[in-house]
């Protein structure tokens, strides 16, 4: 399943205070919020985690939780976002209904992105590949077979 999408947005980068401003800040990420609170039938939590790549945002959907990474992308305007069950939802990991929302999260999240004119080169992308330099790319996140 491809999980992670990168794509450009002109919105500014924010650095933490922390580390010198080289990691992505909780208050720079309210634009990216304000997409995923557009997704149908999710509810975001208000308190944003820093962590030291980025910022997690904790999502419902359906009654399954979520987490979700934000993070910069190699060049300027350029983020990557990636999609995960949440951290103690074991059975939501293995169960069909768990996969099966989180198929629909990651399309309502793509219909977000492809709809707002802001955004541009959007591209899904398979976990597995996001080690590798130039990781394969893809339109969609599901297998359009």
């Amino acid at each position: 399943m491809r999980t992670h999408v990168t794509f450009r947005h002109s919105a500014e980068f924010i650095g933490s205070q922390e580390d010198g401003g080289g990691v992505l800040a909780v208050r720079g990420t309210q634009w990216f919020a304000s997409l995923l609170r557009r997704v149908p039938s999710v509810e975001l939590a208000e308190e944003f985690c820093q962590e030291d790549w980025g910022v997690v945002f904790f999502a419902r959907c359906n009654q399954k939780k979520f987490w979700i990474g934000l993070s910069a992308w190699g060049s300027e305007e350029a983020w990557h976002a990636h999609f995960h069950h949440g951290s103690f939802a074991w059975l939501q990991w293995f169960s069909s209904t768990g996969k099966d929302e989180l198929k629909w999260l990651l399309a309502g999240v793509h219909d977000v992105l492809t709809s707002d004119p802001a955004i541009t080169e959007i591209t899904w992308h398979e976990e597995r590949e996001m080690s590798k330099p130039n990781p394969a790319g893809f339109p969609t996140p599901v297998d359009d077979k």
